[in-house]
């Protein structure tokens, strides 16, 4: 995302390429953290993918650096794009590894968090929705359209998420697969123990 930004913009300051990605909302959608940023421009330029074009300092305000992509940053930024477009790659969710112990909740503790969990995704959605409505995400405001097709594509796969927490929370309280934890482990050792025999 920065290596791109800054291909996209340059010369740039680190504080714009913050800003910028902070517009897009990419701390959420892409784990750019807002105070990693200064410390990536750095590492990129010390393996050769940024170069600092300029350094300056207006009044009390820190100094500010400039930064352009070098050729090993454009064939890198290259790779990276055309690996991201051609392959599929799951994303790190924490909610599959609390998921993967669902017995160890109460029947009704793991129903409610799930259709909390549709909640909490549905406001989202509502919110981005929102801005979007607003006009915030038009190309008035300086975004390029395909943000806030990003933004869709975020909506979308909440909605089959918040569809698939309804059910699965459905199919719980109605007892449906739901082993107690102890049972699920003793089963589970079992068939591991029969297989070592």
């Amino acid at each position: 995302m920065i290596l791109g930004l800054v291909r996209w913009t340059q010369p740039v300051h680190g504080y714009d390429v913050r800003r910028e990605l902070l517009s897009w909302s990419a701390d959420r959608w892409a784990n750019v953290q807002p105070g990693s940023i200064y410390h990536a421009l750095r590492k990129l330029t010390e393996d050769g993918l940024l170069r600092e074009v300029a350094t300056e300092q207006v009044g009390a305000r820190p100094a500010r650096t400039t930064y352009e992509i070098t050729p090993k940053g454009e064939d890198e930024f290259q790779n990276l794009l055309r690996g991201a477009w051609w392959n599929v790659e799951g994303s790190v969710d924490p909610f599959f590894a609390a998921f993967s112990f669902l017995p160890a909740l109460p029947r009704e503790e793991a129903s409610a968090a799930l259709r909390n969990r549709a909640r909490m995704l549905r406001a989202n959605n509502e919110s981005l929705q929102a801005a979007m409505d607003s006009g915030w995400m038009s190309g008035a405001s300086g975004k390029p359209p395909h943000v806030t097709w990003m933004w869709q594509l975020q909506m979308a796969r909440a909605e089959g998420e918040i569809a698939w927490c309804e059910r699965v929370a459905g199919l719980v309280e109605s007892g449906e697969s739901y082993l107690p934890a102890n049972a699920v482990w003793q089963e589970g050792w079992a068939r591991f123990g029969e297989q070592i025999e």
